[in-house]
């Protein structure tokens, strides 16, 4: 066997995964399927510009601009809890949470406690880092590529539960390397 070989059968597989398992997901015995709200960012509920009113207008934003976003990011955001731990620059907490509904955002609140008091059965994604570096991802011109950097730099920690998207998030950081 070539040296490479190995290397494009792994690529193989994930290919396979990343295309196949979300349709097979999708023949399940489901009978109905409703459309979902999607989040609606909050109009000026505060004059100063903080953190969390960035991020509500961002994921308004991002819904959006759905179609645009990269195949690969949608399915690893798909239908998750995504719960969010930053560090503010004023030595605060800001914690989130993002319910996701077939990778769009459906609710994006912020609570008090490190854990989700809303939370049904937990978070499948977590995320932590802090205002700097969420601040640096939001101004980039390639703001993927600037959350993959963050990723292998340690200032930006994601980990995720399961095996399908811990494979994901490393076919999505080896893709924007």
């Amino acid at each position: 066997m070539f040296p490479h070989s190995k290397t494009r059968v792994l690529s193989f597989f994930l290919l396979i995964m990343l295309l196949f398992v979300p349709i097979a997901g999708a023949a399940s015995n489901v009978t109905s399927i409703e459309k979902a709200e999607l989040y609606k960012a909050p109009e000026n509920t505060t004059t100063e510009n903080d953190l969390f009113t960035e991020l509500s207008e961002k994921a308004e934003l991002y819904n959006q601009n759905f179609n645009e976003v990269p195949g690969i990011l949608k399915r690893l955001v798909a239908s998750e809890e995504i719960s969010g731990k930053i560090k503010l620059d004023n030595g605060e907490m800001l914690y989130v949470t993002l319910l996701m509904r077939g990778g769009k955002i459906g609710e994006f609140y912020k609570h008090d406690t490190p854990n989700d008091p809303n939370s049904k059965f937990g978070p499948s994604i977590i995320v932590e880092t802090d205002e700097k570096t969420i601040r640096k991802v939001l101004d980039a011109e390639e703001p993927l590529k600037e959350t993959v950097k963050a990723m292998n730099e340690d200032s930006l920690k994601v980990e995720t539960k399961g095996f399908f998207r811990s494979t994901v998030l490393w076919t999505l950081k080896e893709l924007y390397k």
